[in-house]
C-alpha cells in the first residue's frame, strides 16, 4: 500500500503533536546533564548544627523505623535522594558526624556493623549502650 505525500505528512504531524502532548503532561523535561545533575547527591554546606541536633558526635544511638520493612537506609551524604547500604533496625550505632541538607534537615552520620552512612533522626533514638571509645585505654 502506498501512501501519499500529503497523508504521510498529516500522520508524521499527528506523531509529532501527540508526541509534544505526551511530555506536556509528563512534565518537565531535563537534558541528560540536567538529569545526572538532579539524580546526584546535593553538596552540604558545612555548618555547625551541634546545638540544634537532638544527639551529638560520639553517642551511641539505637536504629528505629525503616521504610524497608526492618532495614533502615543509610545514605552517602545528606540529603542524598538514593542510598547507598541499609542497616537492621535495632541495631546501636555510634554516631560519627552531624550535617544539614540544603531543606535545614540535620542528619547524622552513623557506624556500625553493617557499615557507615548518613541517616535523618528520625530513625534513631538513644540507648544505654555505649560503644565509644575510651581514649584512656588506648
Amino acid at each position: 500500500m502506498k501512501l501519499s505525500k500529503s497523508y504521510s505528512f498529516a500522520i508524521l504531524l499527528t506523531i509529532l503533536a501527540m508526541s509534544v502532548l505526551a511530555c506536556a503532561q509528563a512534565g518537565q523535561i531535563v537534558s541528560d546533564g540536567e538529569a545526572t545533575q538532579l539524580a546526584l547527591p546535593t553538596a552540604t554546606t558545612q555548618v555547625d548544627v551541634s546545638d540544634q541536633a537532638e544527639y551529638q558526635v560520639g553517642e551511641t544511638v539505637s536504629m528505629v523505623g525503616g521504610s524497608f520493612g526492618a532495614l533502615i537506609p543509610l545514605y552517602g551524604q545528606p540529603g542524598s535522594r538514593f542510598f547507598t547500604s541499609q542497616i537492621r533496625h535495632g541495631e546501636i550505632v555510634l554516631i560519627l558526624d552531624l550535617g544539614i541538607d540544603e531543606d535545614g534537615v540535620i542528619w547524622y552520620s552513623v557506624e556500625g556493623q553493617a557499615g557507615s552512612g548518613w541517616i535523618w533522626g528520625d530513625h534513631i533514638e538513644s540507648t544505654d549502650i555505649d560503644l565509644s571509645v575510651d581514649e584512656a585505654a588506648e
